[in-house]
């Protein structure tokens, strides 16, 4: 999103948990939803312009053209924020050693965000919620398959690639991500995923069969760091693209009927009494990817659970299923930092889709 005080006004329905919303208020930037095709063309009439805009506790906007001396207390208030946050640093960690990890070893440094928090949850779950079994390929990993011998050739091209990014941004880019598809495997990744996955209770079968789409899969995820909405991001936020580093935490793919997720405030209001849910048919990758149409939505009191208030009934028209696998997730030290809106920015791959 650009960076605040600005608004963003779309005639179509954003899921309010899905990724470019998270983005949206991670950045302090007004993102709303406008069907009305007259007062569509108000808003667009005042692009670039300032505007004085109030929202409702019931997630109504409401707004005026503002001038722009008026608007100095609330645009530097959004400013000053905008900057405050983008004052977080990022440093690529060195590689623990090992092609693979479990859950004992998800550590600061070893791996992200995403896998520490798993970690956490251990002996916080009632028995009703299960945790379910992990591993990860820690941080720097991609570095080490990277500089083995065989796989010289596309070192030599990954560097010239990155290196002319600024003169062909897609294309250098897109190149990078095919050329990180081209590694070859040191036999150490694959014996190291085959025992850690034993040892943790990740499903793993033997052969060529299971690691062909595996390590297609965890390329993919290595590739993802090359994307170029990711890349444009972290430079806009000042964070050198060169520091990023990838950790891919691998768990078990259930074939789900359904997907939610949960936030224990209102994103909307800011009610911190409420808790919002969304669901959607089948993998949540329709809700966070923001797929057309809307999740079935509801906001309920934490002081009455038992009667919840829907929102919004579902209308999307796509709903993904898989049969039982495995999925290879984004783990970066790029996501989940303070100040920084990361959310969605890089790929979690399952193998078989």
């Amino acid at each position: 999103p650009p960076p605040p005080p600005a608004v963003l006004i779309t005639p179509n329905a954003p899921d309010v948990l899905s990724h470019v919303s998270v983005r949206a208020r991670n950045c302090s930037v007004l993102f709303a939803t406008c069907y009305d095709a007259d007062l569509l063309d108000q808003w667009r009439g005042l692009n670039g312009q300032y505007i004085t805009a109030k929202l409702s506790t019931g997630g109504d906007v409401s707004f005026q053209e503002a001038a722009a001396g008026s608007a100095s207390g609330a645009v530097k208030q959004a400013a000053g924020a905008a900057r405050t946050k983008g004052a977080v640093a990022m440093k690529k960690p060195k590689w623990c050693g090992e092609y693979a990890v479990g859950m004992d070893a998800f550590a600061p440094g070893v791996v992200g965000a995403k896998s520490k928090n798993l970690a956490n949850l251990r002996g916080k779950l009632p028995d009703w919620i299960g945790l379910p079994p992990s591993m990860a390929v820690p941080f720097s990993t991609f570095e080490e398959v990277l500089n083995i011998p065989a796989n010289k050739a596309v070192r030599e091209e990954l560097e010239k690639a990155y290196a002319a990014v600024d003169s062909d941004l897609e294309g250098q880019l897109n190149r990078c991500m095919e050329l990180v598809m081209a590694l070859g495997a040191p036999p150490q990744l694959q014996a190291a995923l085959k025992a850690e996955a034993a040892a943790s209770g990740v499903p793993w079968a033997e052969g060529d069969a299971h690691w062909e789409p595996a390590f297609a899969a965890l390329k993919s995820v290595w590739a993802s760091q090359y994307n170029e909405r990711a890349f444009l991001s972290l430079r806009k936020a000042g964070l050198p693209h060169a520091q990023l580093c990838m950790a891919v935490l691998v768990q078990r793919v259930v074939p789900a009927d359904y997907a939610f997720v949960i936030h224990t405030e209102n994103p909307s209001t800011g009610a911190k009494d409420e808790i919002y849910i969304e669901m959607v048919r089948g993998l949540g990758e329709t809700l966070v990817g923001n797929y057309p149409g809307r999740a079935l939505s509801a906001v309920v009191k934490k002081s009455a659970l038992g009667s919840p208030e829907v929102l919004s009934f579902p209308s999307k028209s796509v709903g993904l299923f898989v049969d039982e696998t495995l999925i290879f997730r984004s783990d970066s030290n790029g996501e989940d930092l303070e100040g920084y809106a990361g959310a969605g920015l890089y790929d979690s791959v399952p193998m078989h889709h």
